[in-house]
């Protein structure tokens, strides 16, 4: 179906004033109508803005399925990536009140029959598993629970016995990553006789009386519940792209659905100690103790500074404020959490594109605290950061055909014909990899639930795939006696089945 934008149809809002606190968010709709507008994509976007107990404002923006015209409502569930991380941390923090488990627990105890080498796994606690501090590194775990989807409960486990030793930031160093989080998981999984998920919808879903937040995909297979498709400025106008979450690829550095308004709801028993409409829904202790710093962070994304971390939580300075806050980004996707704690606001902004939104974010949230904190300048810098953007966004058609006339002139560095490449490869902790050649000339890469067609490149015995989108990688074939025995992905060895 081709789509026809329009200001007026599209790019419209539905804002909901609930408190005598009520602001004009006009021309933050009018930011966000503007630049959807130059963009001529029209992806979804959700807003929810809440003053100490209240949401003060809910706005709803173009399409949570673009081909079918289903706008994005107050029920649209985006994937909000590594938001679900301080939603993680809450629950294990709820373990320890209720005397499950211990900050100081460390890996050892905590997988006592695993064998881990390389690393002292007595002196790693679960303060610095979440705390990214932990001083170990796990791609093989991060890439299976958030990509390939190549894993069940034995296999999890055994990606955990097969952690290492992180050389570059050692034990005490602040390393953001998956890798702790995932880590937990496999322990509560164990632990409760029963997956994450259902923990975490027990301990934290439930109280914070959600209605269209879960940690399983499969939740959405429903007619009651919209789930916003991933789409990309880069991928066409009303094409989603073709790698989207499943139950398997939904963990819990990473893996939660949620509404801009059920996110409120989260907003506001971080504002007010714990409570929801008036009633102590978690302690208020434990809601303290989540927004304690315990790690060091010098680090900025964007305007954002960070000079902490919490559990789950960056903290840094923001317009002359200290906020807490977290975002969330994949393909297809982003999403940004934050709060003031000494000013009761709080923001969500939630969106189905994940190309140009990281910016219209920035812009849209700089606009929104700007507004509430009576701050006329940085209001004006909100509307110069989107008008960069809409600036970007008209160059960016000669960009992309650019950039696809580079990639198509490359000619092919195999020394033997495709077909020879085609097989089964394998990697003891990354699982198996397919090459397929088709009746098109083309090698098809299969990855678990990532899969690419494979383009040429510059360096010999090299080809480039892009199995997660818009993000390249070269896969470098190493030959034996004009045999292909193998690959290197990402400095990771595969080995090709012999038959």
């Amino acid at each position: 179906m081709k789509i026809k934008l329009s200001l007026s149809i599209l790019f419209t809002s539905i804002s909901l004033s609930l408190s005598s606190f009520a602001t004009d968010f006009s021309a933050v709709e009018q930011l966000i109508n503007e630049t959807k507008a130059v963009t001529n994509l029209p992806s979804g976007t959700a807003i929810a803005v809440v003053k100490d107990n209240e949401i003060i404002y809910q706005g709803y923006f173009g399409y949570a399925d673009i081909a079918n015209e289903k706008k994005v409502d107050a029920n649209t569930s985006f994937y909000i990536a590594s938001i679900t991380k301080p939603y993680f941390a809450l629950s294990m923090l709820l373990k320890e009140a209720q005397g499950q488990l211990s900050e100081k627990s460390d890996l050892q105890t905590l997988f006592p029959t695993s064998k881990f080498s390389g690393f002292d796994a007595s002196k790693v606690t679960v303060k610095q598993l979440l705390s990214h501090t932990m001083g170990i590194d796990n791609k093989h775990l991060v890439m299976a629970t958030a990509y390939t989807g190549l894993h069940d409960k034995k296999v999890r486990q055994y990606l955990v016995d097969k952690s290492y030793l992180n050389e570059e930031f050692p034990l005490g160093t602040f390393d953001y990553s998956n890798v702790g989080y995932n880590i937990l998981s496999v322990w509560s999984d164990k632990a409760d006789k029963k997956p994450w998920q259902d923990m975490l919808k027990k301990t934290v879903l439930t109280p914070l009386q959600t209605t269209h937040s879960s940690a399983y995909i499969s939740d959405t297979n429903n007619d009651t519940w919209q789930l916003a498709k991933p789409y990309s400025i880069f991928n066409g106008k009303d094409k989603p792209l073709y790698l989207q979450k499943q139950d398997n690829t939904m963990h819990a550095a990473g893996g939660m659905i949620s509404s801009a308004k059920d996110m409120a709801n989260f907003l506001m028993v971080q504002l007010n100690q714990g409570k929801l409409n008036g009633k102590q829904v978690f302690p208020s202790s434990v809601i303290a103790k989540s927004q304690q710093k315990i790690a060091e962070v010098d680090s900025s994304y964007g305007d954002f500074k960070r000079k902490g971390y919490a559990w789950g939580w960056y903290i840094g300075p923001y317009m002359n404020e200290t906020m807490y806050h977290h975002f969330g980004g994949y393909a297809g996707t982003h999403s940004h959490l934050s709060f003031m704690p000494e000013k009761g606001l709080g923001v969500v902004i939630l969106n189905n594109e994940d190309m140009l939104s990281s910016k219209l974010t920035a812009a849209v949230a700089k606009s929104i605290y700007a507004k509430l904190l009576n701050k006329p300048e940085a209001i004006a810098e909100a509307q110069a950061m989107a008008t960069a953007v809409q600036k970007n966004v008209a160059q960016l058609p000669e960009h992309i055909k650019k950039r696809k006339a580079k990639m198509a002139q490359r000619k092919w560095q195999l020394s033997l014909a495709k077909s020879a490449y085609q097989g089964i490869y394998q990697h003891p902790e990354f699982g198996q990899v397919n090459i397929n050649h088709n009746d098109l000339d083309q090698l098809v890469v299969s990855w678990g639930q990532t899969h690419a067609i494979a383009t040429a490149f510059t360096k010999p015995e090299t080809m480039r795939v892009e199995l997660i989108p818009n993000s390249g990688e070269i896969i470098a074939f190493q030959l034996e006696e004009k045999k292909v025995i193998g690959f290197t992905y990402n400095k990771a060895k595969f080995d090709k089945r012999i038959n």
